[in-house]
């Protein structure tokens, strides 16, 4: 039995196009998960200070929470953090927070390489076939515009209401009230809401970027293959 040709090209193109916005949505994570964003932060004058920790106490703990979140470490790696005056950073409640995040985040980063790999593999088989130029460029364009109008309907929620949007992010990902903290926890104390608004805002900016760049690059393409 053999496999129909058109299915697996369409198949194909697909995948491919269906790659694209997980891609473009997930990449700015490895740019906005760092402690160059958190250092960014810190350093704008507008920014809330902590009145827990001075500056250096505050950068140095909130790197380490990063580490945590970037790396291998388990959940010991924040129960053993301690401030300058011996105590715990983090009560039982935030480090179950920030267990559930580094899931969440995890699963986000495994997602985006199982998109590259899929996408690349779809993208290599089409480019192969007669007429398959044409079909990744169009998949590409098409993801792209896939892309800015979900980034679209997101950012204008996000703007307009960031606290609806933070409550309903925190609703989908996270159980119960897990996530509501008091201002003096470390955790409100380290990466205060405007952190947050930032991070948001670089991440749709990232991803509207990478969409307009690599969609209006390929519809341009497409067309001066067509000859229009």
């Amino acid at each position: 039995m053999t496999s129909n040709p058109n299915a697996t090209h369409t198949l194909a193109r697909w995948v491919l196009l269906l790659c694209i916005p997980p891609l473009f949505l997930l990449s700015p994570l490895y740019v906005l998960a760092t402690p160059a964003f958190v250092r960014y932060e810190y350093h704008k004058a507008w920014f809330p200070p902590a009145t827990v920790y001075d500056e250096t106490e505050r950068l140095t703990l909130a790197e380490a929470t990063v580490h945590y979140l970037r790396s291998d470490a388990g959940p010991d790696c924040l129960w053993d953090l301690r401030a300058e005056s011996g105590q715990e950073v983090y009560n039982p409640r935030e480090v179950k927070h920030m267990v559930d995040v580094k899931a969440v985040m995890s699963g986000a980063f495994r997602v985006h390489g199982i998109c590259a790999l899929l996408a690349l593999a779809a993208a290599i088989f089409l480019w192969r076939k007669e007429g398959g130029r044409s079909a990744v460029l169009r998949a590409l364009y098409e993801g792209s515009a896939a892309q800015l109008a979900l980034l679209a309907a997101v950012g204008v929620v996000a703007y307009f209401s960031f606290d609806l949007f933070f409550v309903a992010f925190h609703r989908v990902f996270f159980q119960g009230d897990s996530w509501l903290f008091a201002y003096t926890d470390s955790l409100i104390q380290l990466f205060p809401v405007p952190f947050w608004m930032d991070a948001t805002a670089g991440l749709v900016g990232l991803a509207v970027g990478a969409a307009i760049l690599v969609g209006g690059a390929a519809y341009l393409l497409s067309r001066r293959a067509q000859g229009t």
